[in-house]
């Protein structure tokens, strides 16, 4: 796909769609971080990511199915989802704020690196089908695809913002290894 000056240098509008629910303060501008992070090439042809919860999905998107590794899951519980661009509408993100948001206490919102720990994985892996679906086709399974680019996104953001933080959370990934597999066994 060949790009031009203009697309290289657009990046997705963000839009925010809340029904009934007042997401953390600043989600919006730490959208924005997360994807100022990710090279343009990738985002070219992606025109929105919207920030929304669960209860402004209509009835027809809560039943909807999206299928994951050969398995149906409803929208409903997703925490984002990635359309691809068709003749009607462009590419397009959707994350589902109040549950990436679900199971993290209030407090770690205040600690910048934390809660960056439950946008940044669910937005890049989304971003991920994109950069699978548009630039880079790979023949894998689609949801392997997104999760590595899930990780390296992940890994440049925190490596450009947080580079300082670097030995902690080595530290903190080994010790969640050796309990995953104490657990295990």
């Amino acid at each position: 796909m060949k790009t031009t000056d203009a697309d290289a240098n657009s990046t997705p509008e963000i839009v925010e769609q809340y029904r009934d629910y007042s997401p953390p303060v600043r989600v919006k501008k730490w959208v924005e971080n997360l994807l100022e992070s990710v090279p343009a090439k990738y985002t070219v042809g992606l025109k929105t990511v919207v920030l929304t919860n669960q209860g402004a999905l209509s009835r027809n998107q809560r039943r909807q199915k999206l299928c994951q590794r050969g398995r149906k899951h409803r929208l409903a519980h997703a925490r984002g989802a990635y359309y691809r661009a068709t003749t009607y509408r462009p590419a397009t993100v959707w994350l589902y704020v109040d549950d990436s948001f679900q199971s993290q206490p209030r407090w770690t919102l205040r600690v910048p690196i934390l809660r960056y720990l439950s946008l940044a994985p669910v937005l890049y892996h989304e971003i991920g089908h994109h950069i699978h679906a548009v630039h880079r086709p790979v023949y894998e399974g689609k949801e392997n695809v997104a999760e590595k680019w899930s990780n390296y996104l992940s890994g440049q953001f925190l490596r450009k913002h947080y580079w300082y933080a670097r030995p902690v959370l080595y530290v903190m990934w080994l010790m969640i290894r050796v309990a995953k597999r104490v657990r295990d066994k």
